[in-house]
């Protein structure tokens, strides 16, 4: 590690800069190669940075709350500008983006509120969550047409903006992507343009915007309230947010065209009963079906390998699925909140099940975890109130805190000897667990300090 008064810097990257009171600029050393996460963070006095070619990459809230920091050039050797970078720089007034860089993600300007203006690549493909809200002066911005994603609360309380084009390649527009912005008076998309302060029937902008793609792309009338769609064969993709709230939405036919759908495509759909998935589908997005609180029957496509986070979280009737063999994950919370699951058949392929994919699911009765598995994750199977059984393969290693807390019914399990790893809490609130079996031995425990038993075990 190289520390001199300012800079502290491991394996070329910058993990800390730490100026005097009295300066204000600095000059990053030339041969640093990633400015480190939160590098900068807080550094209130600092009015200029200069950024050397050597630097390739800028980590999370490097730049956080440089709050008088005005002029910073960023050279066209960055090719990644991590999350919440510039979050708060609230004396940035302008800032030009080097054609290496595809991608604003999450938060990258929030709270800029001095920022008048930023001039994008024609390489940038996506904007992401709140990467311009809180922009308070942000007056004019134009997108580049590579642009194809535009996050939920993209330019939320932009006050000062009044106008925005957004082009055509734009087919995922999240929600509230305008909220607060109070004084945009005209948006033109698809060409449709549009007066935010004017939509009849209470629509929001961006509920607007999804009304015109959907008419442009999928073929919907957008005075229509749609209870039915089929999809023409031109289609080959489903955008993100494209029928996200439709909620009077009930049936939709997906030609076999459709390879892709994106995140929570059919969000908040809460009358759709029943959906086919075509065999092209190789990919869900996050949040696909969140919240259709009437699914009952879905047939997934055998060539989905993974379900995103919260594919079906709060689908409150879906009561069975199965899962094609050849899916390999199972995210974060993708069952979560399924109350109704009763059944679920997963596939020998799946090697890998985050943590509270099934929290909530009151009434999922069984369970047989793959071979392939290798980790019980945190709270994956917390509040199953209904689980009586469940089969743990030889191949878990570790079983992680709060796993089967709350599962009611649960009378007996047994833990494979190849776990050598418990967390506190496994068990917890299950009160009629009364046979655990572990390293040959069996217990109740009711009688013992569990955590401390299985524990114990486990060292064996």
């Amino acid at each position: 590690m190289e520390t001199n008064n300012m800079f502290e810097i491991e394996d070329s990257v910058l993990k800390k800069c730490t100026p005097p009171e009295d300066v204000t600029n600095i000059t990053i050393p030339e041969g640093v190669t990633k400015i480190g996460r939160n590098a900068f963070g807080g550094c209130k006095n600092l009015t200029e940075i200069t950024i050397p070619d050597s630097v390739t990459s800028i980590g999370r809230n490097a730049f956080y709350e440089c709050k008088n920091l005005k002029k910073i050039k960023i050279p066209d050797s960055i090719t990644n500008i991590e999350i919440q970078a510039f979050t708060r720089c609230a004396s940035l007034t302008k800032i030009s983006l080097p054609d290496t860089v595809t991608k604003l993600g999450l938060q990258i300007f929030f709270g800029c509120e001095n920022l008048t203006g930023i001039e994008m690549s024609d390489r940038v493909t996506r904007i992401g969550y709140e990467a311009f809200a809180q922009c308070k002066s942000l007056s004019k911005i134009t997108i580049p047409d590579s642009v194809t994603y535009i996050g939920d609360r993209a330019f939320a309380n932009c006050e000062s903006l009044t106008e925005i084009t957004i082009p055509d390649s734009v087919t995922s527009i999240g929600p509230d992507v305008f909220q607060g912005c109070k004084n945009l008076l005209s948006v033109t998309y698809m060409g449709a343009t549009f007066n935010p302060q004017k939509i009849k029937d209470s629509k929001t902008p961006d509920e607007k915007c999804r009304e015109i793609m959907r008419e442009k792309l999928y073929g919907c009338h957008p005075n229509e309230i749609l209870t039915t769609v089929t999809l023409p064969n031109s289609v080959t993709s489903i955008g993100a947010w494209a029928f996200y709230g439709c909620k009077s939405l009930t049936s939709i036919i997906i030609p076999d065209s459709v390879t892709n759908i994106g995140d929570s495509a059919f969000a908040d759909c809460k009358s759709l009963t029943r959906i086919n998935i075509p065999d092209n589908v190789n990919d869900f997005g996050v949040q696909t079906f969140f919240g259709c609180e009437n699914l009952t029957d879905i047939k997934v496509s055998d060539r989905v390998t993974r379900l995103g986070y919260e594919t079906f979280a709060r689908c409150k009737s879906l009561t069975q699925i199965t899962l094609p063999f050849g899916m390999t994950h199972i995210e974060l919370r993708a069952f979560g909140g399924c109350n109704s699951l009763r059944k679920i058949a997963i596939p020998d392929s799946i090697t890998s099940i985050n943590e509270e994919a099934f929290l909530g699911c009151e009434n999922l009765s069984e369970i047989v975890i793959p071979a392939g598995v290798k980790n019980i994750e945190r709270r994956t199977f917390s509040g199953c109130r209904s689980l009586i059984r469940i089969s743990l393969p030889d191949s878990i290693l570790s079983i992680e805190d709060e796993a089967f807390v709350n599962c009611e019914s649960l009378t007996e399990i047994t833990i494979p000897d190849s776990v050598t790893s418990i967390e506190n809490g496994v068990f917890d609130d299950c009160n009629n667990l009364t046979a655990v079996t572990y390293k040959g031995e069996t217990f109740n425990p009711q009688e013992v300090d569990i955590d401390k038993k299985l524990q114990e075990l486990s060292k064996r």
